[in-house]
């Protein structure tokens, strides 16, 4: 039985019927007795503040929650806002940033975010002093790698990997929901790692053709939010059912937890291996430039100066691991 903890991210600003997909997956998640780790955007917080949408706070507080950046796609994103800096700078900036979206998320929940999750996997090491300074204990969808998707600490803060992950597609499709199911489950097994991150999806794209953001690709900003085609009710309706059976499986067949209680065990840290620093340089500098490509950010972004700085602290490495731990992450980090 393995320790798992299941994410949706929670980030249209735009169109009212995401409201409503949160709503009924957060409802989901709790009919199926399984805690989500629900990744929020400040912009999202005050979006529902705005709508007076007290029931979607409300179900969406019974699960773990953390902050999904303050404004997602909105330009500047984490990577166009950071690339540019040095690392002093980009400080005091990130505190900037993600203070406003820790504001918004206090006002709608009444509590500190357990973690943070970057959006699209974007990123930069500034990110980890202003979570130390916001009092937020880790990061999530960690582009920060070391070997067989260990959890790590970096620059003072836990980061978790994502290991496994389905789409809305998948979901929502007859065809394909099946198989990635079972997908899922055979991925999950494999991971070696004593703790797995499985993403699920987001609700706007359950019950959306497009994600919310794409009239943000490439850098645009429209001049009126543009709203985006809801798919058939029978294809949501399918991909809700695929997605409760599913959540039901990984309930009776491992320990599935929020990321706050995961954060609570009786982790210990140690300095990785010089084989798993070498692999944290290169996979952490493949996974930056590989978010560079996001499709919000901005033409010709590059990631170079983000990977320089990341690279420069990873002193602050360390790998970390259970007690009882005897996987094979444990031996070889």
């Amino acid at each position: 039985m393995k320790l798992l903890s299941v994410f949706m991210d929670v980030e249209d600003p735009i169109n009212p019927l995401a409201d409503d997909a949160a709503l009924e997956i957060a409802d989901l998640f709790s009919g199926a007795g399984v805690i989500g780790s629900f990744c929020v955007t400040g912009e999202k917080c005050r979006t529902l503040i705005r709508r007076d949408r007290t029931d979607v706070i409300k179900a969406l507080s019974r699960h773990c929650l953390g902050l999904h950046t303050d404004t997602h796609s909105y330009h500047p994103t984490t990577m166009e806002l950071l690339a540019e800096l040095n690392y002093e700078e980009g400080c005091q900036a990130a505190f900037v940033a993600e203070e406003r979206g820790v504001r918004a998320f206090e006002s709608a929940f009444g509590r500190q975010p357990a973690f943070w999750g970057g959006a699209g996997n974007t990123w930069s090491p500034e990110i980890t002093d202003a979570l130390r300074r916001l009092s937020i204990p880790a990061y999530v969808y960690a582009l920060t790698e070391l070997p067989n998707s260990a959890v790590h600490r970096f620059g003072g803060v836990f980061a978790l990997p994502q290991s496994v992950s389905v789409s809305e597609l998948e979901w929502c499709d007859p065809e394909l929901a099946s198989k990635a199911e079972s997908r899922a489950l055979a991925q999950i097994d494999a991971v070696p790692a004593e703790w797995v991150g499985v993403f699920v999806g987001h609700p706007t794209k359950m019950r959306h053709e497009r994600y919310w953001d794409w009239p943000y690709f490439a850098g645009r900003t429209p001049d009126e939010p543009e709203t985006t085609p809801p798919i058939p009710e029978e294809r949501y309706r399918f991909g809700l059912r695929s997605l409760a059976a599913f959540l039901g499986k990984i309930r009776d067949s491992h320990s599935v937890i929020g990321v706050d209680a995961a954060l609570r065990l009786d982790w210990s840290v140690r300095k990785p291996t010089e084989s798993a620093r070498q692999h944290f340089k290169t996979a952490t500098a493949a996974n930056l430039r590989s978010a560079a490509s996001w499709p919000p950010h901005r033409s010709g972004l590059s990631p170079e100066r983000i990977v320089e700085k990341t690279l420069s602290l990873i002193d602050t490495l360390e790998f970390a691991h259970l007690p009882t731990a005897r996987n094979s992450s444990e031996r070889s980090v």
